[in-house]
């Protein structure tokens, strides 16, 4: 699992980090933890509130063990399929035992 931290801002001069946020949430990162943060200070006179925000996304290369099972089961039934096709394929084709290539 992957984990990265920003600071969200806002304050009387607008938001700071929250449209990076978004763009993250969007991507596939989730929220794991919040934690307001104090001594925002800002040149204003007006009260500023900041928070930080943990993400966490799971590794797409690691796949779970029911993810791996379930693309296993799946390859074997594929699998099965195409030798139940390529048998029934074969016997349309071959019209004798094959001894004699001179025979027609």
């Amino acid at each position: 699992m992957t984990q990265k931290a920003i600071i969200v801002r806002t304050g009387p001069e607008g938001h700071d980090g929250l449209e990076e946020l978004n763009i993250e949430l969007e991507r596939g990162w989730s929220v794991a933890e919040v934690s307001p943060m104090g001594g925002a200070e800002t040149s204003a006179d007006a009260p500023t509130h900041a928070a930080l925000v943990i993400l966490e996304r799971r590794d797409p290369d690691r796949a779970t063990p029911a993810a791996a099972v379930a693309a296993l089961e799946s390859i074997g039934e594929e699998s099965e399929e195409v030798v139940e096709q390529v048998v029934e394929e074969a016997e349309e084709v071959v019209e004798d035992n094959g001894t004699n290539p001179f025979e027609e």
